[in-house]
């Protein structure tokens, strides 16, 4: 996994931390611990949700295209129809499927670097 020591921390987070007596470690475990696809579609309205909430809204912010965000809103559509289909097994249906989203989304980002490298060693010769 990625290491985040090249974080910098604001005057702001350090102050919210030294008032109420919290760790930044801490803090940013807390959240990453708290992100997950497979728990916001099971479970939207949990107490837990911010963290969900806020990587949505950097995903929205940071799209590159509308016809992106709108292939991500299917994808969460067709999870939440599997989900409501059998709400017994939802949590292990959500996994399964955001399994599979997160395998075929490095699968195509490992062709797109495949076909950059092709290109541009077709450009050299």
């Amino acid at each position: 996994m990625t290491n985040l020591e090249s974080i910098s921390i604001t005057r702001e987070f350090q102050q919210v931390c030294d008032i109420f007596k919290l760790s930044p470690e801490q803090i940013v475990q807390d959240f990453i611990d708290n992100v997950s696809i497979v728990d916001y579609m099971c479970d939207p309205y949990s107490p837990m949700r911010w963290a969900n909430t806020f990587v949505l809204e950097c995903v929205i912010a940071q799209v590159e295209s509308e016809d992106i965000l709108i292939k991500y809103g299917e994808y969460g559509e067709r999870i939440m129809k599997a989900i409501l289909a059998n709400p017994k097994d939802a949590e292990e249906t959500a996994k399964k499927m955001v399994d599979e989203w997160h395998k075929a989304v490095l699968e195509d980002r490992i062709k797109e670097v495949m076909e950059e490298n092709n290109h541009s060693n077709d450009k050299q010769h």
